[in-house]
């Protein structure tokens, strides 16, 4: 595994717009008009730069996939926040569609310890060329890996019920499903915590 840094960030755009392209969530996020994918690619840029200093994004060694995370209490400076922010508004969901992103967002966050930290996943997405091949799966590996190691449980959301069984295969449990009442489509809440003999 390779730890990320700012210079690969147009890899890890290109890998992952292609990879959620039609992911129900991504595209409740983000503004659906002509510049639709742009937009996916526009998402994909602000969450690299909201989680690059965190130190836990990681491409395999041939750069052919790539995981996003963060911890939990990592928290960027002020002003660089509100300058993330004002470009998730302009180029992601239009000024309209910030209503949808923030229910999204505090609707998850009500499903996320409060007190106790944990690891993040953003995104995971490999190229096409490469699924089926354990790339997914050694990516997904080295954030059990940190989990063990920082004794902290991972959390991630998934629409697809395809990656949910990937992620029940490494020791997920769901423990919040978000019905299509809410969303329009169903969003597993899944979790994982530290094995306790690392």
């Amino acid at each position: 595994m390779i730890k990320a840094g700012k210079i690969h960030k147009q890899v890890a755009i290109d890998i992952l717009s292609e990879c959620f392209e039609s992911n129900k969530t991504v595209n409740y996020i983000i503004k659906q008009d002509s510049r639709r994918k742009e937009r996916i690619r526009d998402l994909i840029d602000y969450s690299f730069d909201a989680c690059i200093n965190c130190g836990q994004t990681y491409f395999t060694d041939d750069f052919s996939g790539v995981i996003i995370c963060s911890m939990s209490d990592d928290k960027l400076p002020i002003l660089e926040e509100a300058l993330l922010t004002a470009q998730f508004v302009l180029k992601v969901t239009g000024i309209e569609g910030i209503g949808k992103a923030l229910k999204r967002e505090q609707y998850i966050q009500q499903f996320h310890p409060d007190e106790s930290e944990f690891l993040y996943i953003w995104f995971i997405g490999l190229k096409k060329t490469e699924q089926g091949k354990g790339v997914g799966s050694q990516l997904l590996q080295e954030i059990i890996n940190k989990s063990n190691e920082q004794k902290v449980p991972v959390y991630v959301e998934t629409s697809s019920e395809r990656i949910l069984n990937f992620y029940k295969k490494f020791g997920f449990e769901v423990y919040h499903v978000a019905d299509e009442e809410v969303f329009g489509y169903k969003l597993y809440f899944l979790r994982r915590f530290p094995d306790t003999n690392t």
